[in-house]
């Protein structure tokens, strides 16, 4: 069984929780998130300095859905620490709005824009 969650776990209070909750239902998770590395974002609020805006994340500052800032690599780390395994990961970049978008695999957490993992439990 998979369960998927995308473009929430940015948008939820207690994120380990709610991953470990899904790990308990399924046996395997496919999680999506926006990744707030992405180079475009990084020199929008080097340069410009405001909260980034992009198609991938259209709202302003003060009426985002998203409490959470996460990147691949911060999300990498977090499945380390709490012994998830990840099982497969896709980095790609919808910045030209295609529909599927195209896979980095050079720099994903400076290139892409979503991170597509899936997951199980680490034991």
């Amino acid at each position: 069984d998979y369960i998927v969650i995308s473009q929430t776990l940015q948008q939820v209070y207690e994120p380990v929780a709610l991953i470990d909750a899904l790990l308990a239902i399924g046996k395997k998770v496919i999680v999506s998130f926006p990744n707030f590395s992405f180079w475009r974002i990084r020199l929008q609020l080097l340069f410009a300095g405001y909260a980034p805006r992009s198609p991938e994340l259209p709202y302003e500052w003060y009426n985002t859905p998203n409490i959470r800032v996460i990147t691949l690599r911060d999300f990498r780390n977090f499945a380390r620490e709490k012994d998830i395994a990840i099982l497969k990961e896709v980095a790609i970049n919808t910045h030209r709005q295609q529909e599927t978008g195209n896979i980095v695999r050079f720099l994903p957490n400076l290139r892409a824009t979503y991170g597509i993992f899936l997951i199980g439990r680490g034991d």
